[in-house]
């Protein structure tokens, strides 16, 4: 079979078949020179590659699909010369040289990522002639607060409000209906749009995996559109690297890695914001199920000025357990487990090293407190546990091939601070200890309801002088109301 490399243009191609390079404008020249169904290989090159690939898959050829970086960092390493025939020449060699890293072209894939785009351009849209609308609602009823009003509920207010405005004579009018049409009609495309994307991703095999997870129908089709197959995939950086796509991994030692935030794909980051923004709810009775993860997030960045950063992290560690669930087919529950498992045995493995170091000391307290959260992130989900029926058709040996026995040995690890010593067992999790400080009210119970301005530290980590009056004031306020006898 014909090996084809092709570079694609605007106008025209460039088809290099390791001998001659031919320059093609239109189908018909294509079938001029493929007579026999051949192997093309194509740059990832947005819509004008996918076009030329649904003519060649026409034509009975099988499309590949390079991978941008990788095939950038080939080309560089054999010429930095820029030629449109060395590219198709060099695009044919690394289909060779390379092919794991070359992927089938997939019509649905390219479908739901299309759809996907054309999502998130009508949220913001949507965006747009809301808060438009809001301005021109708020010249036309100034006594009523409809700029205040959040997105959801002035979308249940739509009806009602185009009523009012057609029955109140107003200079704005006219251009208060136009923005709450385009509203409407963005409104009703977006929920189309979501019907087809979730119902694409429903037929993926990976669908009941991912569904254990925390997260909701739209971000698990995200995470499928840019990860079809997750064969092709060699390791769990290759995976991150290509869906944060600019997230570039520096990987430390063996579980601990950096990630430095060039950039990330617009989709994934769009699409799974709110994620990383409810993930830091808590409440009385409930508390989401990855807020430890955004803690040890927390912990690991502490600047507040870097929260691309943070996100990106939060991106890439759950991403990894994404990962190791579709290539192993196992629930987010067992992926927790197996995680754990994974970090208290390196955890052992770090301790019996010698000789004792500042470095092998960091990295030991890194370990115990990944430990600690999987553990709180593995007793939430035990609480919000998520059944599938596909659990139940999977054989126990399937299973048991991947999820080896619980480790023997690590019975206890013990890890000293600067202010404290804590012993960490398998029936004690770690925890942040709260130490009883000077001046407050902890001893009289109500440290959890001191205001968080009263417990505002200077540089050096002492309180300010305003701070402790106010601390000393608020304490004697809660004096006398406990002091108050009730009638």
């Amino acid at each position: 079979m014909d090996i084809y490399g092709c570079d694609v243009g605007a106008k025209s191609i460039i088809l290099h078949d390791g001998k001659k390079a031919h320059q093609i404008s239109t189908p018909l020249e294509a079938k001029a020179i493929i007579k026999n169904p051949a192997v093309i290989v194509l740059e990832q090159t947005g819509a004008y590659g996918i076009r030329w690939a649904e003519i060649f898959t026409s034509m009975g050829c099988k499309v590949f699909i390079a991978d941008g970086r990788d095939f950038k960092n080939y080309r560089l390493a054999h010429s930095k010369k820029k030629d449109d025939r060395l590219d198709a020449f060099y695009l044919r060699k690394y289909y060779l040289e390379k092919k794991p890293k070359c992927r089938p072209y997939n019509p649905t894939q390219t479908h739901i990522r299309a759809l996907i785009r054309q999502h998130i351009r009508n949220e913001k849209d949507l965006t747009k002639h809301t808060n438009r609308l809001k301005q021109y609602l708020a010249m036309i009823f100034p006594m009523e607060e409809y700029h205040l009003f959040s997105r959801t509920k002035l979308f249940k207010l739509l009806p009602s409000l185009e009523q009012r405005l057609k029955q109140i004579p107003h200079a704005l009018n006219e251009l208060a209906l136009s923005e709450l049409r385009k509203l409407q009609i963005a409104l009703e495309e977006n929920q189309r749009l979501e019907k087809e994307i979730i119902s694409i991703a429903r037929n993926h095999p990976d669908y009941e995996v991912l569904k254990t997870f925390p997260i909701g129908d739209l971000q698990i089709a995200t995470l499928l559109a840019y990860s079809w197959d997750i064969k092709n995939f060699e390791d769990k950086n290759g995976y991150i690297a290509y869906v944060l796509m600019g997230a570039n991994l520096e990987q430390s030692g063996t579980s601990l890695y950096k990630v430095k935030t060039d950039k990330a794909r617009t989709e994934i980051k769009g699409i799974f914001y709110p994620l990383y923004m409810l993930s830091h709810r808590k409440t009385k009775n409930w508390t989401h199920p990855l807020r430890p993860l955004t803690e040890l997030v927390k912990d690991l960045v502490n600047a507040s000025h870097n929260f691309k950063k943070r996100y990106i992290k939060f991106l890439s560690r759950f991403l990894e357990l994404t990962y190791y669930a579709r290539k192993h087919r196992l629930t987010y529950l067992e992926i927790l487990k197996l995680k754990l498992k994974r970090l208290e045995n390196e955890l052992l493995t770090t301790k019996r090293e010698e000789p004792l170091s500042d470095q092998k000391g960091y990295k030991v307290y890194r370990l115990t407190r990944a430990i600690s959260t999987y553990r709180e992130m593995l007793s939430l989900a035990n609480a919000q546990r998520k059944d599938i029926s596909f659990l139940s058709q999977r054989g126990e040996e399937e299973r048991q091939a991947y999820l080896c026995e619980e480790p023997q040995g690590i019975k206890e690890a013990t890890h000293e601070g600067p202010n404290q010593t804590r012993t960490i067992t398998r029936d004690n999790p770690p925890t942040k200890r709260k130490t009883p400080q000077p001046n407050t009210t902890h001893d009289r119970g109500h440290h959890n309801d001191v205001p968080p301005f009263l417990k505002r530290k200077s540089p050096d980590r002492r309180s300010d002088h305003q701070t402790e009056t106010l601390r000393n004031f608020y304490e004697e306020s809660q004096k006398d109301q406990e002091d108050e006898i009730p009638y």
